[in-house]
């Protein structure tokens, strides 16, 4: 009891003693009136009921959230349970699966057109110059090709007109095919060769006719000799002269030189010839002549006579395009 009392009196005494001189006086209850001692003590006896406030509120916080998380993960295994049973159902991927794939084609389609046409742009100005170039060109080629083509047949034309007057400077001359002439012991022919007095004994003898030196205007042999005969060329002084000659060269037929009289082609027709000669071997035409310098031709005994003059014609009878036929078209 007699310490209770002493307690009680410190008590008293810091409670009602003032914290300085100059606050004796005022009330003993006043904040100021109140001693140091006596505030710390109120303020750790504050924090300390605070602190277990706190720390109740935080163990019933933290209870919460793991209820609240423990919740949340319930659910998440649930829906992944869900979800993965779900994605083994084949008929519900096959119904979403195009679904997704229609809603993303149509978010990306405009962003991937944005990006090509973006990226190909610039290229499509440059192909744009490229297609300009060209096709100014090709406008310009096909002018060429005009030029060439008029000019190609400028050439033909004139080549054509070349050949006729070349035939034509021919048309007082004959071709004596087959002519025996003189040779040594060794078969070779003796040199000079006097072709004027073998064609004049030719006209005569075999033919029947009467002509002296003064009708030819010249003769000449052609050609490589072969097994003692040869080809002459001769020129008559007038036209007349050699279609006399020419009329009569039938009266050769089954000589035993074989040798035969022929009109003096230039080369072009002679290749007709050729030609001609292989389409009556097979049988493609009935027969073939030459009558002042012209390529005649039938195709059956009855049919009407064609006039050949180019490669062309031969074709259309059936003749063999050549390799060198591609780029003449004489």
């Amino acid at each position: 009891m007699a310490a209770d009392g002493k307690v009680n009196t410190l008590d008293k005494f810091f409670t009602q003693t003032p914290r300085s001189g100059e606050k004796r006086g005022k009330d003993p209850d006043s904040p100021e009136c109140i001693s140091p001692s006596l505030l710390q003590v109120e303020k750790q006896a504050r924090l300390t009921s605070s602190s277990n406030d706190s720390d109740k509120t935080d163990i019933q916080t933290c209870k919460e959230i793991n209820e609240t998380a423990k919740g949340q993960m319930e659910t998440v295994f649930h829906l992944s349970e869900v979800v993965c049973a779900t994605l083994k159902n084949q008929d519900f991927l096959e119904s979403i699966i195009p679904m997704i794939s229609e809603k993303v084609i149509e978010s990306i389609t405009p962003r991937i057109l944005k990006l090509v046409d973006d990226s190909i742009k610039p290229h499509l100005e440059k192909v744009k110059q490229c297609q300009e170039a060209i096709t100014h060109k090709e406008i310009e080629i096909n002018k060429q090709n005009k030029v060439i083509k008029s000019l190609q047949e400028k050439l033909n034309n004139v080549e054509t007109r070349i050949e006729e007057q070349e035939q034509y400077s021919r048309r007082t001359s004959l071709r004596f095919n087959n002519v025996k002439v003189p040779t040594n012991r060794k078969g070779e022919i003796i040199q000079p060769v006097d072709t004027d007095s073998i064609v004049l004994g030719i006209c005569n003898k075999d033919l029947g006719l009467k002509l002296d030196i003064n009708h030819i205007g010249r003769s000449h042999p052609i050609g490589e000799p072969k097994d003692g005969k040869i080809s002459i060329i001769t020129r008559f002084l007038t036209y007349r002269q050699r279609q006399l000659v020419f009329r009569n060269k039938k009266k050769l037929k089954g000589n035993p030189d074989k040798m035969f009289i022929a009109e003096n082609l230039t080369k072009h027709r002679y290749d007709l010839i050729k030609r001609l000669n292989t389409l009556r071997k097979t049988g493609k035409i009935h027969s073939y002549w030459t009558h002042d310098g012209s390529v005649l031709v039938k195709k059956t005994e009855q049919s009407r006579t064609i006039n050949i003059k180019t490669r062309k014609d031969v074709y259309k009878l059936g003749g063999e395009i050549l390799e060198e036929d591609e780029n003449n078209d004489v």
